[in-house]
């Protein structure tokens, strides 16, 4: 009987007591509720991030937001509104210890609902349909000085340059267009690039795109040129779709908050319909900067005669100082005054035309007495009137100033390429090796170097310069129509629009090198003068489909072949009759098929295949005895035929083959054992290890020039320039085993996510940095510590220093060596984020001379940058820390941190930071103190001051600030309640 009642009672019982459980639980469980919560808020944080960012590039490329995406991120936001006003209570307040439970408890249930609706969240790219989308902050002016060029630096161009900065920081309607107009060599690219610097270092625009437009207005080549420029892509193939896409993105960019954007045109020849490219109309705050030799063309561009500048030739004082300035200091052995007199009269021949001074001062910079006479004869000579015959008998003397027969050649081979081009070195490397420039040198390695000396040699010479573009030069559009018009020892056509004119120049004139631009090239010339062609460049060919029998005879002499952006499906038959091609280079082409028919090219020394989204590498290419550089960049997937690379182990010097992002190169254990084999005299190495750890242990011992990574993807910031690389995302022991360390003392820069590390020494053992200049750390969750004194003492070449994410890490610098100063000498860019434990930089003295930027985000223990002897603060510096360069100062979500500066701070103290031009604060809301008492010696080259969600602060200044009004620029405050 009692267990029948037992059995009906004890159901009952359960049933009654599971509430009064769950109760208790919100009681007893409260601190492990909570601790799951934060640990899921966390986790759920990380998510919303991402959905974010998936928002936000959906907006930018107009493609399809999944309706979803909103409410749940509203959602979100709602549920960590909740989280955030949950407070925390001692073990001995019951009730407070059940509420706290519950409210925790409720919101991990909410949580697991959040995460599935995540999953139904599913953005699939798909483009806005066009019919179904429609195409602040204020700049106060300045009288302060802002920095210019050596050309720019004198009263004539000085008032032009303010002029011209004024507009772009107008918000009059009438200024939306500015033009910078005047001759050619006149300087007005210098000029532009000196306001693109302006307002780039100021923020006066959210984003600044620049393109190069030349002879050739191309509108498709011109919005691939943006799009590039802002990290889009242009899908469309017809211009007014494309046109409309760019709108849509510039749209969308404002409605994001990027209402303030700059697009400038440098270099317009003919006008270009703003309309019909997608640049007009525009959203308000869009700016367009103009530089062109023709006023009435930027007029009929709609830019109003208030709104153009003109930038005229130096008067005679300016033409001399800039000549004497580029000059230098005389010869030892010469009459001064006689040489000063020379000078006067070369001056005098330039008619204060910038490009044709600096290029005849530097030809005659530290030159002898009798070289300045010989100049000037040779400009009086023929008694040369017009400025374009002073301008091309100056270049002439420069190109016979030149003492090396490659530099000479190089110089003629840059002059082939298009107007305002970015020549990438290595082109002119590859190409000149196919030309046998550079036949003296028998390595790669050596050629390379001296490619670069003979480049070095004619920036100095400025008849090239400097490109904005890294691994680029540029030659100017004067130098270029020199080389192009009066040169007979090689003979060079560069055609930017194949017409009918043009063709019959090449049926009529033997040519030795052509170069054919032009995005409406839908055929190839029938009918070419290949008597002496030894190089074909092809750009820009995207409807062109196939080659016409008369390439077959071509291609049969040319020992250069490069096509690039051309729509060429298949490879053309005719490389397989071709027995003189030493360099063959296709570059973001579009090939489809096998390419097995190049292992006919029995002299082919330069393969390059870069982004033609190459998936197969077959065995033929093997048959390439020759073969010394071969470069795979941007493949899709890449399977390598086994046995390719083993037959290419003879000659085969440098290998490229990082894969087009997303992607990988298929690698097994067999070209492992290759790769070892071609090791013995490969010398450069470009390559991802992502998910097959490299059992490699002879392959990186003699490698001079590397990108490598293990475990990651490589990052490339950088287009055309080349650095040695390291990525390692790895465990410590599999560095050790893969022998990587041999390459630490050459590597340039380095990107570090290694387990079991304790300090970088773990995986460096006794390899020293001594090339190192970038360094990245981050996520490595046993890092107490990154350097030792020696290792920092030795890092010499160090410029930017990235740390982030490091749970662990207390100081910068750890172990006690005895030695109590570190210096890094070089180091001008340094970032600490997310490092929960961090303290200090190091208890020793660290000097950082050139220090000029310092980013500094989420250090909870650091409550002062700067120490302060009058109280206990945990500050990220010591008194005798070093570092007098510091300009740009950006402080983020500093949760502890209460002063930048002690408040209380001394006159007589020495001053870190008096050369601080940017202060930017946010997020700190304990911050009381921005600023010291007397704020005075920090603010002598302040220009701007950001300070935002900073709850605490009452006062930004202490003082009048009509001291220093003349240089501070901007201040911008948001979310200060006290203020």
């Amino acid at each position: 009987m009692d267990a029948i009642v037992r059995s009906i009672i004890r159901p009952i019982v359960e049933s009654l007591l599971v509430p009064v459980k769950k109760r208790l639980g919100f009681l007893v469980s409260s601190t492990k509720y909570v601790k799951d919560m934060n640990k899921k808020m966390d986790q759920l944080e990380v998510t919303r991030k991402e959905v974010q960012d998936e928002k936000d590039k959906a907006l930018v490329l107009t493609e399809v937001v999944p309706a979803q995406a909103e409410p749940w991120l509203q959602e979100v936001e709602n549920l960590n509104e909740r989280h955030n006003s949950i407070e925390a209570t001692g073990c001995f307040n019951v009730k407070k210890r059940y509420t706290v439970g519950k409210q925790a408890y409720g919101i991990l249930q909410e949580i697991k609902v959040i995460e599935e609706d995540k999953s139904k969240i599913v953005f699939t790219h798909e483009k806005i349909c066009l019919a179904e989308v429609g195409s602040t902050s204020t700049w106060p002016s300045t009288s302060a000085p802002v920095p210019m060029g050596t050309q720019n630096n004198f009263e004539s161009r000085v008032s032009v340059f303010n002029d011209a900065l004024q507009a772009l920081q107008s918000n009059n309607e009438s200024q939306k267009m500015i033009a910078l107009c005047g001759m050619a060599g006149v300087g007005k690219t210098t000029m532009m690039e000196q306001l693109k610097k302006v307002v780039e270092d100021s923020g006066m625009f959210d984003w600044v795109v620049k393109v190069v437009i030349g002879e050739n207005n191309d509108p498709h080549s011109l919005q691939q040129a943006i799009a590039q420029y802002i990290g889009e892509r242009l899908d469309e193939t017809r211009v007014h779709v494309r046109a409309h896409r760019l709108r849509q993105i510039f749209e969308a960019k404002s409605q994001q908050g990027q209402k303030k954007n700059l697009v400038i045109m440098d270099d317009i020849w003919k006008e270009v319909d703003l309309t019909y490219v997608g640049l007009s109309p525009l959203p308000n705050g869009f700016k367009l900067l103009f530089t062109s030799r023709f006023e009435d063309v930027c007029n009929k561009m709609g830019v109003r005669t208030n709104s153009i500048f003109r930038v005229r030739v130096l008067n005679d004082t300016e033409a001399t100082t800039l000549f004497f300035t580029t000059v230098g200091p005389f010869p030892s052995d010469g009459d001064d005054e006689k040489i000063r007199r020379i000078g006067g009269d070369i001056v005098n021949k330039c008619d204060g035309l910038p490009i044709a001074i600096v290029t005849i001062a530097r030809a005659l910079s530290g030159n002898i007495e009798e070289a300045w006479e010989e100049a000037l004869g040779r400009l009086e000579r023929d008694d040369l009137q017009d400025l374009e015959s002073i301008t091309n008998r100056i270049f002439e003397m420069s190109y016979e100033n030149l003492k090396e027969d490659e530099d000479k050649a190089i110089f003629l081979l840059s002059g082939l390429f298009p107007d305002d081009f970015n020549i990438r070195t290595e082109d002119l490397l590859r190409y000149g090796r196919g030309l046998s420039i550079f036949k003296d040198d028998k390595t790669l390695a050596t050629a390379r170097s001296h490619m670069k000396i003979c480049v070095k040699n004619l920036v100095r010479a400025n008849l090239l310069t400097e490109s904005d573009e890294n691994g680029c030069v540029k030659m100017h559009d004067l130098v270029r129509a020199f080389v192009l018009s009066n040169f007979s020892k090689v003979k060079q056509a560069s055609i930017a629009n194949l017409d009918n004119i043009a063709a019959e120049r090449l049926a009529e004139n033997s040519y030795e090198r052509i170069l054919l631009k032009g995005a409406g090239m839908s055929e190839f010339p029938s009918d070419i003068n290949d008597t002496n062609l030894s190089l074909l460049i092809l750009m820009d060919g995207y409807e062109l489909s196939e080659f016409p029998k008369v390439v077959d005879k071509i291609m049969k002499k040319l020992e250069v072949v490069s096509f690039e952006n051309m729509g060429i499906p298949v490879l053309p038959n005719t490389f397989e009759n071709s027995t003189t091609l030493r360099t063959l280079s296709l570059r973001s082409c579009l090939l489809m098929g096998d390419i097995s028919s190049l292992g006919s090219l029995c002299n082919l020394e330069t393969l390059s295949l870069v982004d033609c989204s190459i998936r197969r590498l077959p065995l033929a290419i093997g048959k390439l005895k020759k073969l010394k550089l071969l470069d795979l960049t941007g493949c899709v997937d890449l399977y390598i035929d086994q046995g390719v690379l083993q037959d290419l182990k003879d000659n085969l010097e440098e290998l490229y083959m990082r894969a087009s992002k997303g992607f990988r190169v298929n690698l097994t254990h067999a070209h492992f054992h290759e790769l070892e084999k071609l090791s013995q005299g490969l010398i450069a190495l470009e390559l991802e290890f992502i998910t097959n750890k490299p059992q490699l242990k002879n392959v990186f011992k003699k490698l001079e020039r590397f990108r490598l990574s293990i475990g990651c993807e490589l990052k490339n910031y950088e287009k055309y320039s080349f650095r040695n690389t390291l990525n390692l995302v790895a465990d410590c022991n599999e560095l050790k085993e893969c022998n990587i360390r041999d390459l630490f003392e050459r590597t340039e820069e380095l990107r570090l996510q290694v387990k079991h590390m304790m300090h970088l020494q773990d995986v460096s053992l006794d390899r020293k940095f001594s090339q190192l200049r970038f360094l990245h750390i981050s996520k490595c969750e046993e890092l107490t510590y990154l350097f030792t004194v020696d290792v920092a003492n030795g890092l010499k070449q160090l410029e930017r220093l990235t740390i982030s994410e490091c749970p662990v890490l207390e100081s910068l610098i750890g172990g006690n060596s005895g030695v109590e100063v570190v210096t890094l000498e070089k180091l001008n860019f340094m970032s600490l984020e997310g490092l929960p434990k961090m303290v200090s930089l190091c208890d020793n003295v660290i000097q950082l001379p050139e220090m000029m930027e310092l980013r500094l985000d989420g250090l909870p223990n650091v409550t002062s940058i700067y120490p302060d002897t009058t109280s206990p603060m945990q500050s990220l510096f010591n008194k005798e820390d070093v570092s007098p360069k510091l300009e740009k100062l950006h402080i983020s979500k500093m949760e502890n941190l209460k002063q930048v500066w002690p408040f209380q701070k001394s006159t007589c103290e020495k001053d870190e930071a008096s050369k601080l031009r940017k202060l930017t604060v946010r997020g700190c809301d304990r911050l009381t103190n921005l600023f010291p008492r007397n704020p005075l010696p920090l603010l002598n080259q302040l220009e701007e001051v950001v300070v935002k969600e900073c709850g605490s602060i009452e006062v930004l200044f202490n003082i009048d600030l009509g001291s220093v009004w003349g240089r501070l620029r901007k201040i911008e405050v948001d979310y200060l309640r006290k203020l």
